[in-house]
């Protein structure tokens, strides 16, 4: 399947330290989820993220120096066989890793997201968690985690 950058299917996954660049691969699938994230431009040549899940487009990023969403969304997985949960956010001013814990009832995880083209930054993890907390320098944001609603191919 060649939809112009889109995904190729024998592309490998995004996980451990890999890094998307705007300049090389344009989108990688998340190796848990399946889902898929895709560099692009936005408007004045501004660096852009895709997040596409199962039931499609879900958020759209660009880079601006008035406002950065440090953690845009956080999901985990549904009715799947599979239990993941992911996060992904931008990188604050003059922050290079951020560190992510997922927090659950009985256990947390924690670790250093994968960055995306020097501006994003995304963080998947296997199991059900309720919270997410990413730190980048002295900034950290809190958020819960959402559970993903099922979707239906038509």
């Amino acid at each position: 399947m060649d939809r112009g950058d889109f995904l190729m299917p024998d592309e490998p996954p995004l996980m451990g330290s890999a890094t998307l660049t705007a300049s090389g691969t344009r989108a990688r699938r998340l190796p848990l989820s399946g889902w898929l994230l895709r560099l692009a431009r936005g408007s004045e040549g501004r660096k852009a993220l895709e997040v596409h899940s199962g039931a499609g487009l879900i958020d759209v990023s660009v880079v601006s120096t008035l406002c950065v969403s440090q953690l845009r969304g956080a999901r985990r997985s549904g009715g799947t066989a599979t239990r993941w949960s992911l996060a992904w956010g931008q990188l604050p001013p003059g922050a290079d890793v951020v560190e992510v814990t997922f927090r659950g009832c009985r256990r947390g995880v924690s670790v250093q997201a994968v960055t995306l083209a020097d501006a994003y930054w995304v963080a998947e993890v296997e199991g059900h968690f309720r919270s997410v907390t990413c730190s980048a320098g002295a900034n950290r944001v809190t958020t819960r985690v959402v559970r993903e609603s099922g979707w239906r191919e038509s």
